[in-house]
């Protein structure tokens, strides 16, 4: 099951017969303006835009650096602004690359693919987890490369014309796009029975998640993946993208997880969920510039308005 799952946001009449068609237009212009272009210009242009975009997204501004401050309390107030700076610049310079398609296979490098080789070895499926660290975008093509249909779990955009543009550029990768929520479990359940891959980004907050350590602070964090790995015994490969010079990456994937056993599902749930954490700040922690900073990853209340 591939259909379109249009995210139910609330919109205003405002947004849904003005903001919305007009923001959606925008991107996909810009899509295509930067298709045409070289890839090495696209992803410079990108990221020369992706450095205004403060100025125009204020309150996702704040949010970046309330996080920061919470995360890097050991810096300065400058070092956390460049940081904020650096990260706005990658979003650009990802906006730039990603109409390239599969012309940015090219441009990653792999390291760890014995990895996927020993879990494609088991013939029994398994789960891909990463963050919103590097190019995450390119999960899917960079596994395809080693016959692995990497099927995302994925969040709608609220803007239902962005949605429908992303959905059917995802799409071309053949895999199966799982949204989140009820529906999504049953999808990837399915998949996972089957011998299939799934691949998570899980350093977003959950609402019904469970309360799990991250950069020191309790956050909601969703026990998906140890559920699922626990319950039908599967493996769990840790991956990520990580920016090089200009629009060049490297993708590491890493050893399986080794699977906790006491015996207590919870315990065990809850001991998986935290070394998955901890695993996604060492990533943060080395290169900062690159981690999507504007999520409200704690409680919402906690932030400036």
């Amino acid at each position: 099951m591939s259909e379109l799952q249009v995210r139910a946001a609330k919109r205003t009449w405002f947004e849904r017969y003005f903001k919305d068609p007009m923001v959606g237009i925008l991107a996909v212009f810009l899509w295509y303006l930067f298709r045409i272009l070289p890839l090495d210009v696209a992803s410079w242009l990108g990221g020369m835009f992706g450095r205004c975009l403060p100025l125009i997204l204020r309150k996702k501004q704040r949010v970046a650096l309330f996080n920061l401050r919470r995360c890097f309390p050991e810096k300065t107030e400058k070092e956390r602004k460049k940081i904020a700076s650096g990260m706005w610049e990658h979003l650009g310079r990802m906006a730039g690359e990603m109409p390239h398609g599969y012309k940015m296979n090219k441009r990653v490098q792999v390291k760890g693919e014995e990895y996927l080789e020993q879990v494609k070895s088991l013939k029994r499926g398994g789960i891909l987890f990463s963050g919103h660290v590097g190019a995450w975008e390119l999960c899917g093509p960079t596994a395809l490369r080693f016959g692995i249909v990497l099927n995302p779990v994925y969040r709608a955009a609220n803007n239902p014309w962005i949605e429908k543009f992303i959905f059917s550029e995802r799409k071309k990768f053949g895999a199966t796009l799982i949204p989140k929520g009820t529906t999504g479990a049953k999808i990837m359940i399915e998949l996972l029975r089957n011998g299939q891959y799934v691949g998570i980004l899980c350093d977003q907050k959950l609402r019904e998640g469970i309360d799990v350590p991250f950069f020191g602070y309790p956050a909601k964090t969703a026990p998906a993946i140890a559920t699922l790995a626990l319950k039908y015994n599967l493996p769990v490969v840790p991956f990520r993208f990580v920016r090089e010079k200009g629009a060049n990456y490297t993708c590491y994937f890493s050893k399986p997880l080794d699977l906790p056993n006491t015996g207590d599902k919870t315990a065990d749930t809850y001991q998986l969920m935290l070394t998955i954490n901890q695993i996604l700040e060492s990533w943060i922690r080395e290169y900062p510039e690159q981690w999507l900073w504007i999520h409200h990853r704690w409680d919402k209340k906690e932030y400036p308005k």
